[in-house]
């Protein structure tokens, strides 16, 4: 046998002679995999229900029926008779045309009110112009109309909290176009 070295890692100095034994192995490899693919179908999971979740929230005239079509069957031969046809499928009847115009989602996070605004007991309500794009969004917002006091805090926190928002888009015939709402917001100091 040879000579124990005590700079060796598994040099046991309490028993010289003990057999070395190595460190447990970690399975941190492992750990980090199965956390990577448990992430993974999580992300899935709510891809999945939010697609869900934004089919459902589509008034029934926007959604898209469903389609389903027949797979031709072979005709059918009998001897000495001809094949039976079918007839063409009907056509489907074209969705009413639908004309609204843009509104806020439901969700959206009201705006904040200013706490120097609050402390100085400031009140309010401020209205603006939203443009919202074909997808919901909002491109620019304008302050239209005050009353109460003259505040910029509150004009700013409205402003800032809107172009953050998500719409639903302007619809002309059953398309989404982009589109323009006023937004009221009223601020009361309680």
């Amino acid at each position: 046998m040879s000579t124990p070295n005590p700079n060796d890692p598994g040099y046991n100095s309490v028993d010289p002679d003990a057999p070395v034994v190595a460190p447990p192995r970690t399975s941190s490899a492992l750990l980090w995999l199965l956390l990577l693919v448990a992430l993974v179908a999580l992300g899935l999971w709510w891809y999945g229900k939010r697609e869900a979740t934004e089919a459902r929230d589509l008034p029934a005239a926007t959604q898209q029926p469903a389609v389903v079509e027949e797979t031709a069957a072979p005709a059918a031969v009998v001897a000495d008779k001809k094949p039976v046809e079918k007839k063409p499928a009907a056509k489907p009847k074209p969705a009413a045309k639908i004309n609204r115009d843009p509104s806020p989602l439901a969700g959206n996070q009201a705006p904040k009110y200013p706490p120097q605004a609050l402390r100085a007991g400031v009140e309010g309500s401020v209205s603006v112009r939203v443009e919202v794009d074909a997808n919901g969004n909002a491109t620019d917002v304008q302050v239209v109309e005050r009353s109460g006091e003259r505040s910029r805090d509150l004009d700013r926190a409205v402003t800032d909290a809107v172009r953050k928002w998500r719409f639903e888009p302007a619809m002309k015939d059953g398309k989404a176009v982009p589109g323009a709402v006023v937004v009221p917001v009223e601020f009361k100091n309680q």
